[in-house]
């Protein structure tokens, strides 16, 4: 049986958008980030394991309710939403903005700057409470 690329390609996107699935990602991802941040090659090789681990089929039994799996339906949900949009010139501006941010966050992490990365996580908060605010009816 040949499978085509793209057929590969929807085959990992619904497997990725299993809760199982999208926890080992994102430990994965947090894996690497702590990586950069560490420069381990262990650490690089066990979250680049953890990450493809979850693109195999994991047959876990169905996650309980809790906030995680609730913060990951609500992700899942975002992500679908996301790629089912078109692409137009906002959705052009927020994903160069975000490929800008996450190039400088990488930066930081691999020299271990400090200011950058409380930085980062400073603005992330305020984005947070200003759509916080937003969402309660307050203009900023």
């Amino acid at each position: 049986m040949t499978v085509t690329p793209s057929e590969l390609f929807q085959l990992a996107l619904k497997r990725h958008q299993e809760p199982w699935n999208w926890t080992l990602h994102f430990i994965g991802v947090v894996g690497f980030a702590i990586t950069l941040f560490a420069h381990s090659y262990l650490m690089f090789a066990a979250s680049l394991i953890i990450f493809g681990a979850g693109f195999f089929d994991l047959k876990m039994p169905k996650p309980v309710k809790n906030s995680w799996f609730a913060l990951v339906a609500g992700a899942v949900e975002w992500e679908k939403d996301w790629l089912s949009t078109p692409w137009n010139w906002y959705k052009i501006w927020r994903f160069g903005f975000v490929m800008t941010v996450l190039a400088i966050t990488i930066w930081a992490l691999v020299t271990r700057d400090g200011a950058v990365l409380c930085a980062i996580v400073g603005f992330a908060y305020l984005i947070k409470i200003m759509r916080e605010n937003i969402d309660a009816g307050i203009e900023p």
